[in-house]
């Protein structure tokens, strides 16, 4: 087993272990809650298309309207059962998005990726996974870990997110690494910020994000 598939490995057993408790255990340590709301009320609207991927429980999605069609995507099984029952009329599936999408999922109006490229090994790679299942005129938001000389932990490719109990790695880009996979693919940057993403309890402090939304042209 490789490095790449051995962090899968690590990452899926490590959030099925927690997938009961994940949604209560990590809101407190989260700083994205707001601007996903706002996203999703700016963006999403009845008969729309919604993919959320690394949906983990669906607690970020599981409360739209009816009205839109929701697909999750996370890579642990735990995850995406928890996801089924909390949004029956959604549709979920174990998948990695370093892997294309599945061409049957079709294209969607919108796409919310918030939090998962944490584990993101090849950004240029997943940026055109996702933006080929993004219709014209759609729009996506992410966000990365965003590499900055500046910030402790932040300094480095990647680094053990578990301060060493599990070797699981995330890893870190920089603004004009990311700039260059969404030109790639032909994507139009909407709005970016750079501010605080969680709270890393193993770490004793603050990962910082890239907050991107982007649009297909």
């Amino acid at each position: 087993m490789n490095n790449s598939q051995n962090d899968k490995f690590k990452i899926s057993q490590m959030y099925d272990g927690i997938a009961e408790i994940y949604e209560k255990h990590t809101t407190p340590l989260t700083h994205f809650q707001a601007s996903v709301k706002d996203f999703l009320e700016e963006n999403v609207r009845a008969g729309h298309r919604l993919l959320d991927i690394g949906c983990g429980p669906g607690h970020l999605t599981n409360a739209m309207p009816l009205e839109v069609e929701v697909v999750g995507l996370d890579l642990s099984t735990s995850m995406v059962e928890i996801a089924r029952l909390k949004r029956p009329s959604g549709t979920y599936l174990v998948h990695d998005f370093h892997r294309t999408l599945p061409v049957e999922l079709g294209k969607f109006n919108t796409i919310l990726a918030n939090g998962c490229f944490d584990f993101c090994e090849d950004l240029m790679q997943v940026i055109g996974n996702v933006s080929a299942a993004l219709e014209r005129g759609g729009r996506f938001y992410f966000t990365v870990n965003e590499r900055r000389a500046e910030l402790p932990f932040h300094d480095a490719p990647w680094i053990d997110a578990t301060g060493g109990l599990t070797d699981t790695r995330i890893f870190f880009w920089t603004f004009s690494e990311t700039v260059a996979a969404i030109e790639q693919f032909g994507l139009r940057p909407l709005t970016y910020r750079h501010a605080p993403g969680w709270e890393n309890e193993a770490l004793e402090t603050t990962i910082y994000y890239g907050y991107w939304v982007v649009e297909r042209l």
